[in-house]
C-alpha cells in the first residue's frame, strides 16, 4: 500500500491462502455463484449489479480479511445499485479532524469534561495506525469522544467494465476479478485525493 492508495487487491495472500491453492477470492465467488447469476436478471442494469455482488464477497463482512483491503482511515467501503435507474454508486466513509467550529471553540466544552478522538492502535512491526470504536472499558471510566467522519456518496461509471456474455460463463471468478480491479481503480480515482489532503492536513 502507498499514501495515494484508498482501496487496493490483496493477491499475494488471496493466493497463499486459499485451499485450492488458487484463489481465496475464487473459491468464495464459486460458493456464491447463485448471486452473481441474479445479475442476468434484469439487462439493463447486469453490470452494476454484477459489480456491486463482485466488491461485496470481496470485502468484509462475507471475506475477513478481504482480497481488496483499505487504507486504514477509511471505516467502509461499498459499491451498490442505484434503486433509482440501476447504474452503480460508490460510497465511503472516512475518519476526519474535528470540524473548525468544533476544534477551535471551548464553548462546547464549557464544563471542563475532556472530549477525546478516535482511538487508535498501531499496528506491531508498522507504523500503520488503526482507528477502533471506543472500548467498554473507556466509557465505564466516564471518557467522552468525539469521533468526526465523512460520507461520501458518488457516481461510478459502468462503461469501463468488462462486457458480460448473454448468460453466466463456468468461470464466473475471472470474471468477479476482472471487475474488482477496474472498481477498484474508479474508488480510488475519487477517494484517493480526499485521503491524501487529510493526510496532509
Amino acid at each position: 500500500m502507498n499514501s495515494s492508495q484508498a482501496f487496493w487487491i490483496d493477491a499475494d495472500h488471496d493466493r497463499e491462502m486459499a485451499s485450492d491453492g488458487r484463489s481465496r477470492y475464487g473459491h468464495y465467488v464459486r460458493d456464491r455463484a447463485e448471486r452473481f447469476r441474479e445479475a442476468w436478471d434484469l439487462e439493463e442494469s447486469r453490470p452494476a449489479r454484477f459489480a456491486a455482488t463482485a466488491w461485496r464477497v470481496a470485502t468484509g463482512p462475507i471475506m475477513a480479511p478481504g482480497y481488496v483491503r483499505r487504507n486504514p482511515r477509511l471505516l467502509s467501503g461499498q459499491v451498490e445499485v442505484n434503486d433509482w435507474d440501476g447504474s452503480l454508486v460508490g460510497m465511503a466513509s472516512l475518519v476526519t479532524p474535528w470540524p473548525l467550529p468544533l476544534a477551535s471553540s471551548r464553548d462546547w466544552r464549557a464544563d471542563g469534561t475532556w472530549w477525546r478522538d478516535w482511538p487508535t492502535e498501531t499496528i506491531w512491526g508498522s507504523d500503520t495506525v488503526r482507528y477502533l470504536d471506543p472500548s467498554g472499558e473507556d466509557l465505564s471510566r466516564g471518557q467522552r469522544f468525539l469521533m468526526a467522519s465523512a460520507a461520501l456518496v458518488f457516481p461510478l461509471p459502468t462503461q469501463p467494465l468488462p462486457a458480460l456474455p448473454p448468460a453466466p460463463a463456468p468461470d464466473l471468478a475471472a470474471q468477479a476479478r476482472a471487475y474488482v480491479e477496474v472498481l477498484v481503480a474508479e474508488m480510488n480515482r475519487v477517494v484517493a485525493p480526499v485521503l491524501d489532503t487529510l493526510e496532509r492536513s
